[in-house]
């Protein structure tokens, strides 16, 4: 078993922190769009959503 220092155990720590921060922002990312999501399908749901054929769809988005 290796013996280590308080000196490379307050480094690993400090490398977790910063692996944590970076997966905090992904999960912050993830849960916003998995809010994002379910909004999306409770309209749906709702029939809040317009229904078009691909023809009108792309005369859509080219007025965008």
């Amino acid at each position: 078993m290796e013996t280590q220092t308080i000196d490379s155990i307050s480094r690993e720590v400090m490398l977790l922190k910063k692996e944590f921060a970076k997966m905090k922002e992904f999960i912050t990312d993830d849960l916003e769009f998995a809010k994002r999501t379910e909004e999306a399908w409770q309209e749906i749901d709702e029939g809040k959503c317009t229904r078009m054929d691909s023809e009108d769809f792309l005369k859509e988005i080219k007025k965008w």
